[in-house]
Formats: structure tokens, C-alpha cells, sequence
């Protein structure tokens, strides 16, 4: 995600109209003169980054979890209206319940943090170093249990006031996620491991199945009465009542796939959250019916590419828990490809070569990976898996990748050969993130973003070497090449857009005040999630915005 890193030395921001528009430098580049750019929304945004974990408070709101999004909202359950309880960095939640005071409760999977926020609204850390923290609930006695999945696989006892280290109940599990107690006391949940629903006993770690044959079951809750359960399918997109104690299934809703978790209000009616579509729903059990509470048309925008060739400016958008194609121009979801439910990994960073799509994900834990797809049937070619988190991919002529690791400040090459080969091409960078190639010039080379150092670096593929093209900027994570030669940089630290000239290091504002810079979280790799670039070859410049999951466009005037 934008973050300013520490490391960057503090700059004296250049000075740029408050407008979103700004006029260039006439001393940018000869081959480049002064534009100026119209800012439009190509997708207007939404109020979560991907929506987890809810619980009905009683008080006609809805809490709901923002895990990348480092916020816990409020959800007004008649108008659907969201506002912020706890902000980013602290609010990073993976799921959220109340306690028996009315204290919030949320688990922190990157920062492996359990948060608590009193009722005079005080936040509080109770427990930490528990990274991949996912689930949680109270039992009736008020005890508070809590789960790794990931980053782990253990079921605790945590220490409601934080008095107290949390206490190991079961290790491994099988990847117990959004569970729930029963008037009986046991622990019901899913086991994504094996597809089923079981029941536990805490107190002696017990588990016997309940229910079985589930795709991907990642959550259960009681209906008011606490007599049945109801599961969502990830990959199925199903709401399924489980009828305790024989266990017959139902399926009471069929719904889009990646659906998160669920909560069920005093009403019985059942909340269901979508972390592809990046929304909330209301089902009815009793005939099945469906309404959105909270709607939204992108999750995560983050890396963003267009062909160059394209006259009509599509959008690759790497949408975090989803790939789609968006037109440029009007804005349109053209394709969806939604984790979960296909092999798809959770993209972050996209490019294009003449035949392939490549992805990218920085996630750790099991899912960090480099994809390659198929451009004219979307058809997945290859998976690659990248311990150390691939931050900007690109596949060369050769048909080489070369990816971008944050974490580690290298370079590597990954050949095209099974099982895929690693070399080191450069090592030293700070924080790289964002990668266009310059594979036609006589040296070919590529540009790296490097957000820890405030760089622009160009690399030269021969042998590693490299130059400083620009410096001084502030958190510089996506670019693109434009049509003029031009380097165009998502400075994130200044939230501004700037045009470096590749020749001189010459740096031009092109737009600044942007939403883009969600702040540096613990647990997460430089740039985690990037603000993305692209140019079409009109030269208008698309953007993506992290802050508000929206994507814009910078038009240059006429």
C-alpha cells in the first residue's frame, strides 16, 4: 500500500496549484511541451478496500472490518451509510465482534495484533506477535478465543482486558476461520482445509464434523435463535443453512463468488460481505431474497496497464481480489476474474507483452506468486511461486520475467524453463516496486521505482549495472512510459503525479493532492499496495487511487 518510509530523507515539497490539474514546467523536456491535465473518474470509488469480518451491534449499525483498508467502520443499517470507527494505521482488521461491555474487538492478520476499543473510545493492544490473527468470538462465560490462519494455523484464549498472554488451545488446526459459539458452548466453524463445519470442545480441543462437503466454507453464524447455522461458500458464492444437530444442508441464497463472512441480526437477517466485489448484502431466509446495503464497483485498485496500441484504452487493473479489464474511456468492467473461486492470486501489479498478461502479488504467507495469462483468452499459463513477495513484473522479449522483490532489494530473473530458474540481476535497491522496460534502446535497460530511497533507477539487463535517473522524490512507486519518452511516476509521499525526464532526471508536476498513500502498516513490504500508472497513446495518464478504490483519469487539454 502507498507508504512515506522513515528512510526517505525529508523534502520541501515542490510548489503545485491546489487543483488536481497542474501546468508543466516548460523546461520539462525539449520533446515534451507543457500540457495541461484534465482529472476525470474513470470508476468512482468506495468506502472499504475490500470488506471482511461484521457484527451487528444492536444499535442499528453494522461493524464491518477493512483489513487492507487499516479501518473499522460503521455500517447504518437502514441507509447503508459508512463512517470510520477506527482509522488507519490501528484499524487493520481481519474480523471484529463486540464484548460484553460493548468494547470492539479486532484482529490485525498483517500486524498480528488483537485490538480493543473501549466504550469511552480508547484503543488498546491486548495481545501482539500472532501474525496471520483472522477470527474471533466470545463465548457465553465471556471468554475470548482467537485464531492464526496463514501466517499460522492455532486456536487461542486471549486475555479479554490484555492482563494476560494469550493461551494455546490447539495447534494445527486445519485453517479454522469465522467461527462461532453455541448455547452449547462448542466452538462451530469451517475448517478450510477439509470443507467442513465442525464443533469443538475448547476446554479440551475436541473436534468432531457437523457438516461436510462445502467448496470453501470461511465463515458460520448462528440465526437469532442459535438453533442453525449459516455458512457462506467462498467459491461456490452460496449461503447454506446447516440444520443442527443432523446437519442437513440447504442452500437459502446463491450469490456472487468470494464472499468473506456473515453476520445475522436480532431480525434473522443475514449480512454477507464480498471482499471481490467489495461489498455488503442483506439476504432474507425466508424466500431467499437479496439487497445491497453497501455497493461497490472495484476492491483494491492497484497496478494498472493499457496496450499501447489500443485505440480504445483499455484497462488491465490489478484489483488485488480480482483481475479486470475496464475501459479507459467509459469506464465499463469489460472482465472479471475473482480469486477464490479460480487459481487467480490476490493481483497487485500487472503488465503486458505482445501475447501474455503477467500478475503479481506481494502477499506473503503462502500466496505471493507471479502468473502469467494468456492476453486473448485470459487463460492462465503458468504460476510461479515467489517466497520473497514480487512487487513489479515483466516478462521480456525473451520471454524471461523479471520481478521486482520489495522486501529483499533485488532484481531477478526467472527463466522460461520447468521447474523456473532464478538469477540475481541487480541487489542493493531500496524498496523496489514499480518496473517499465526500455528493451528497444541500444543498451536495453528498465526503470525500477525504489519507494525506500526515493529513487527512479535505470538498470541495464546486460549485466545489473545501474545509474540514478532521478532522486529526491518522495515514496515513487507505479510508472509508465509515455508516448514522448517521458517517465510517468506516482510520487505516493507527496500524493502527487510527476513526469521525469529520462535523459536529464528533469522532474515536472503534472497533478497533485491525489487520494493515493495509505499509511505504512506493520507486518508489510515497502509499497504494499501500489498506486498504480498507465499511459495510453493519447497520453492521457489513468491512475489508480488506493485511498478511495477509484480509478482516474488525467486528460491532456487540447
Amino acid at each position: 500500500m502507498g507508504c512515506q518510509p522513515s528512510a526517505a530523507p525529508p523534502q520541501t515539497p515542490p510548489e503545485t496549484p491546489p487543483q488536481a490539474s497542474a501546468q508543466a514546467s516548460p523546461q520539462a523536456s525539449p520533446q515534451a511541451p507543457p500540457k495541461v491535465y484534465r482529472k476525470e473518474v474513470v470508476v468512482a470509488g468506495s468506502p472499504f478496500q475490500g470488506v471482511h469480518g461484521m457484527a451487528v451491534d444492536g444499535k442499528g449499525h453494522l461493524l464491518a472490518s477493512n483489513l487492507l483498508g487499516q479501518t473499522v467502520h460503521s455500517v447504518d443499517l437502514k441507509s447503508g451509510a459508512v463512517s470510520t470507527l477506527v482509522g488507519p494505521p490501528l484499524g487493520g482488521a481481519d474480523d471484529v465482534t463486540l464484548g460484553p461491555d460493548g468494547s470492539v474487538y479486532w484482529t490485525g492478520y498483517f500486524s498480528g495484533q488483537l485490538m480493543r476499543r473501549t466504550p469511552d473510545g480508547k484503543t488498546h493492544i491486548i495481545a501482539k506477535d500472532l501474525p496471520g490473527l483472522n477470527s474471533l468470538a466470545f463465548r457465553r462465560d465471556g471468554r475470548l478465543y482467537i485464531t492464526q490462519l496463514g501466517r499460522g494455523d492455532t486456536l487461542w484464549e486471549a486475555d479479554p482486558e490484555g492482563k494476560k498472554p494469550p493461551r494455546k488451545i490447539l495447534s494445527p488446526v486445519g485453517f479454522l476461520n469465522g467461527f462461532e459459539f453455541g448455547k452449547d458452548d462448542r466452538l462451530y466453524g469451517p475448517i478450510l482445509l477439509k470443507g467442513q463445519i465442525v464443533r469443538m470442545d475448547v476446554d479440551t480441543g475436541k473436534m468432531e464434523p457437523v457438516a461436510e462437503g462445502f467448496a470453501m466454507p470461511t465463515a458460520v453464524n448462528f440465526d437469532a435463535r442459535k438453533e442453525h447455522l449459516y455458512v457462506v461458500d467462498a467459491a461456490r458464492g452460496e449461503l447454506v443453512r446447516v440444520r443442527l444437530p443432523k446437519g442437513s444442508k440447504e442452500v437459502v441464497a446463491k450469490l456472487p463468488t468470494g464472499l468473506d463472512n456473515l453476520a445475522v441480526g436480532p431480525d434473522d437477517q443475514v449480512y454477507v460481505s464480498n471482499m471481490v466485489d467489495n461489498d455488503i448484502r442483506v439476504v432474507n431466509p425466508a424466500d431467499g431474497s437479496v439487497r445491497p446495503l453497501v455497493e461497490a464497483r472495484l476492491s483494491v485498485p492497484s497496478g494498472l496497464a493499457v496496450a499501447p496500441e489500443d485505440p480504445d484504452e483499455q484497462l488491465y487493473v490489478a484489483d488485488v481480489y480480482a483481475f479486470r479489464r475496464v475501459g479507459g474511456r467509459d469506464g465499463k468492467i469489460n472482465q472479471t476474474t475473482r480469486v477464490l473461486s479460480t487459481r487467480l492470486n490476490f493481483p497487485m501489479n500487472v503488465s503486458l507483452s505482445a501475447k501474455h498478461v503477467v500478475l503479481s502479488t506481494a502477499y506473503l504467507g503462502g500466496h505471493s506468486s507471479v502468473q502469467v495469462l494468456d492476453r486473448a483468452s485470459g487463460e492462465l499459463l503458468r504460476t510461479i511461486p515467489t517466497p520473497n513477495g514480487a512487487q513489479g513484473a515483466l516478462e521480456l522479449p525473451d520471454g524471461t520475467l523479471l520481478i521486482a522483490e520489495a522486501s529483499t532489494g533485488k532484481l531477478v530473473r526467472i527463466d522460461n524453463a520447468e521447474p523456473a530458474k532464478t538469477t540475481v540481476l541487480t541487489e542493493g535497491l531500496s524498496g523496489p516496486v514499480g518496473l517499465v522496460a526500455d528493451t528497444e534502446a541500444k543498451e536495453p535497460a528498465v526503470y525500477v521505482t525504489e519507494v525506500g530511497s526515493g529513487k527512479v533507477t535505470r538498470v541495464r539487463l546486460s549485466d545489473g549495472s545501474r545509474q540514478t535517473v532521478a532522486s529526491d522524490l518522495r515514496a515513487p512507486e507505479g510508472i509508465a512510459r509515455h508516448p514522448d519518452g517521458g517517465l510517468i511516476v506516482a510520487e505516493v509521499g507527496r500524493k502527487q503525479l510527476v513526469r521525469i525526464d529520462p535523459a536529464t532526471g528533469q522532474s515536472t508536476v503534472l497533478a497533485s493532492d491525489l487520494p493515493i498513500g495509505l499509511p505504512e502498516s506493520e507486518g508489510l513490504p515497502p509499497g504494499y499496495i501500489p498506486t498504480g500508472v498507465a499511459v495510453g497513446r493519447s497520453g492521457t495518464i489513468y491512475v489508480s487511487s488506493d485511498i478511495e478504490s477509484a480509478l482516474y483519469r488525467f486528460v491532456p487539454a487540447p
